[in-house]
């Protein structure tokens, strides 16, 4: 029987880990998209189960393979709803205006049209 000394599992263990942090666990980071393809994205907007009334969605579609892509924006209706042309793929979702609650999402607009609720808690 072949006796493994400690220092040598150790280290095993390690690298192992090492390889597996490094991508060879299998999540990795997301994908981003490069796609320079609008969509038109219509929503509501709610907070604690109430349509908003004011304020501005804003869609930032900026991303390390679209680093100069524009945020797009779009005002609440008195209803809560809204209608936006962004980029497909991932965009960073933000409420802005006076009075408006703390919210930051990432959301992932299809090719096509899009619909995206927002429910703030």
């Amino acid at each position: 029987m072949i006796r493994v000394r400690k220092p040598v599992v150790l280290l095993a263990t390690a690298m192992l880990l090492v390889i597996w942090g490094c991508d060879g666990g299998g999540g990795g980071a997301p994908a981003v998209s490069g796609s320079s393809e609008e969509s038109t994205v219509k929503g509501t907007v709610t907070i604690k189960g109430k349509p908003a009334s004011k304020g501005t969605v804003v869609f930032d579609p900026a991303n390390t393979s679209r680093r100069t892509a524009l945020a797009r924006n779009a005002e609440i209706g008195s209803d809560g709803t809204f209608t936006v042309t962004t980029l497909v793929g991932q965009n960073i979702v933000s409420l802005e205006g006076r009075g408006m609650p703390t919210y930051r999402q990432t959301v992932d607009v299809k090719s096509g049209g899009d619909t995206v609720n927002i429910d703030v808690k």
